[in-house]
């Protein structure tokens, strides 16, 4: 007899119905990518499934779906995945709705890369080593470290793997053979011939939605191409502190996150090498940057620390390992390195934004900033550097967002709303029909609403019947709709509502608060700053117009925001290239000043005042008629 299956459509995949394990974890299983932002945890709502037949053999409905769905969908058959679990074998069929569904999310690989002398960590030398004879029998390792130290003038190291190719490397080409040092100190390639024309890395930024890798040859500095994808660890929860949670439950849960993101980015490795015609033996470096847990998951260090005070992280200082120790496929004798960490909550990938916007070489005070769950700010200039870690939560992310999601396929990533008539115009990813609404979109609608004067300062929604957009659900929460079910994918109406204004005002105040006590203990008003990098992808999609009217963004005149882009992996590019660089971070790293804002004695007072729109004190932000700009008359 064979074993039930769960039945996954329209999708048409299936997996046996394995008892105890949830719907959520079947579907991964399948290949069915399902939205999941809150591991697991039952709070986010976004793995929507309904249940068409079998039901009878799931588990009973949780708290967690009695709190989230409402009576119609449980009527419905409606169940989150994370939650429903199999508790006799059973056939089973779910639907998964479109919205249910993680779409073709856009990453951004692109960023600004400051020019440099190419100097990387990785050389390759020519040797025409003096055979051997029956009058001269030194070993090979002797006579290959005695040319090499005439040639450049040091002793040098053999790595121990490279000493079982050394035989054929020396005597198949006639004694010609190229060595590749790493740093002047070690070797750790012997190839017979002349393949200095060979000398490819690869750097890799690991970020917490996406992970991307360009393929460089260190001869030249070009970059050769760059491939992208979501983290693969999105599936065990999308932020930081889920998947720190994920380790913690898991006795394997470290050894699988690290597992998942390595064979992610071995794919990537395998896609560029494939594109040019190489292997990933043809790898000789690996420059990896990512926030500190990004960092210690992907090197397989404990994060457990991390997730309560003080945050004190494991390693500050750069790695450099073999590929196999963490899983990588390149050159098993070659190097993945990364750059320091500054801090619990400001890592590697802050260190390249810092190096790649220049800001740390700037004379006139500015300020990088890195918004994610976890934003990241450093002010100053080359004189003194000051940096913080906002938990500004996954609200940029789409979570704790009634109608939020990722930057992909259907998401309204602009939004404008016309103060007289109230009348909605929206932008999607993709030009698709609505199916939710990103970061970027979010700032937008909840800054047209303060504009509009839909929003009072406090956040509150004005329910009026002279705006037939706004309107009180029958749980008494107001709420804006945005996209009416006519214009959306899945018929029904998206809004804003009083929840998720909060949850903006909440993680716009944990920035703005960063940047006042970072002013403060630089003892400037944020309008000193000269220059403000943006970085990364929800720094480069959001308008700026949006982000300071609503107090996300420190009070300066628009023309001094700069966007960099993908400035971490710049960053690790630029350190790949350039051991000068790379020497740079390490200073850098120590340089930085970190502030705990959980100690700062004003840090609840800046942002209880940043709670409202877009301050509570009006007078350190522009009005918004200065702001008007962003409204597109054509739209």
């Amino acid at each position: 007899m064979s074993s039930p299956f769960v039945h996954f459509q329209p999708i048409g995949a299936k997996v046996e119905a394995r008892k105890d394990s949830s719907l959520l974890d079947l579907a991964r299983d399948s290949g069915v990518a399902l939205e999941s932002i809150c591991s697991s945890l039952g709070k986010c709502g976004k793995c929507k499934v309904i249940v068409k037949s079998g039901g009878k053999a799931l588990g009973k409905v949780t708290e967690s779906e009695k709190r989230i769905l409402d009576k119609r969908e449980l009527k419905d058959g409606v169940r989150l995945a994370c939650q429903a679990r199999v508790a006799s074998p059973a056939n089973i069929t779910v639907t998964v709705p479109e919205d249910s569904m993680r779409g073709h999310h856009r990453l951004l690989a692109s960023g600004i890369e400051r020019k440099i002398d190419l100097l990387p960590a990785m050389h390759k030398y020519v040797l025409k080593i003096p055979p051997a004879t029956l009058r001269d029998l030194r070993a090979d390792d002797d006579r290959l470290l005695q040319v090499l130290k005439i040639k450049v003038k040091r002793q040098l190291e053999v790595s121990p793997g490279v000493h079982r190719h050394l035989p054929e490397a020396l005597r198949s080409s006639s004694w010609t053979t190229t060595v590749t040092i790493f740093r002047d100190k070690e070797i750790v390639r012997a190839e017979p011939g002349d393949t200095t024309a060979r000398l490819f890395g690869i750097a890799a930024d690991i970020g917490t939605t996406k992970v991307v890798a360009y393929l460089l040859d260190l001869r030249t500095g070009e970059v050769l191409g760059n491939e992208s994808s979501p983290n693969p660890q999105i599936p065990f929860g999308e932020d930081l502190m889920s998947r720190i949670a994920y380790t913690n439950k898991n006795p394997k849960g470290l050894e699988e996150l690290q597992r998942v993101v390595a064979h992610g980015l071995n794919t990537l490795i395998f896609k560029l090498c494939a594109d040019r015609g190489l292997i990933p033996d043809d790898i000789l470096e690996v420059m990896v940057v990512g926030n500190t847990a990004m960092h210690h998951i992907f090197f397989g260090i404990p994060t457990t620390h991390l997730a309560a005070a003080p945050y004190a992280p494991a390693v500050r200082t750069s790695l450099s390992v073999n590929p196999p120790h963490v899983g990588l496929n390149t050159y098993p004798f070659g190097k993945v390195s990364s750059l320091p960490n500054i801090a619990g909550f400001v890592g590697a990938d802050a260190v390249a934004d810092l190096l790649s916007s220049g800001l740390y070489d700037d004379r006139e005070i500015g300020m990088m900033i890195d918004i994610g769950t976890n934003t990241e700010i450093i002010a100053g200039n080359k004189e003194r550097l000051v940096s913080c870690s906002c938990a500004s939560g996954p609200a940029f992310e789409g979570a704790h967002i009634k109608f939020g999601m990722r930057a992909s396929t259907g998401a309204i990533e602009r939004v404008w709303v016309d103060p007289a008539s109230y009348e909605v115009r929206l932008r999607t990813i993709d030009d698709a029909q609505p199916r939710g609404i990103c970061g970027s979109g979010i700032v937008d609608a909840v800054s047209e609403l303060f504009g509009a004067g839909i929003l009072e300062p406090s956040g509150k929604i004005i329910v009026s019947e002279s705006n037939p957009r706004t309107r009180t659900t029958a749980d008494g929460q107001a709420e804006f709709i945005i996209a009416q079910g006519k214009e959306t994918i899945s018929g029904y109406n998206i809004s804003i509502t009083q929840h998720d204004v909060q949850e903006i005002q909440l993680a716009k105040a944990a920035i703005f608060a960063g940047v006042s006590i970072l002013m403060k203990r630089l003892r400037l008003k944020p309008s000193s700053l000269k220059n403000i990098y943006a970085a990364g992808a929800f720094g480069t999609y959001v308008d700026a117009s949006s982000a300071i009217r609503i107090g996300m963004y420190p009070d300066v005149p628009v023309d001094r925001i700069r966007f960099i882009g993908n400035a971490a992996g710049s960053g690790a590019r630029m350190c790949l290239k350039s051991t000068k660089m790379r020497d740079l971070t390490d200073k850098l790293s120590r340089k930085v000043e970190y502030i705990e804002l959980a100690a700062e004695k004003d840090f609840q007072q800046e942002f209880a005042q940043a709670m409202f729109l877009p301050h509570r004190d009006l007078s350190r932000f522009p009005s918004t008629k200065k702001l008007e700009s962003r409204r597109p008359s054509s739209r």
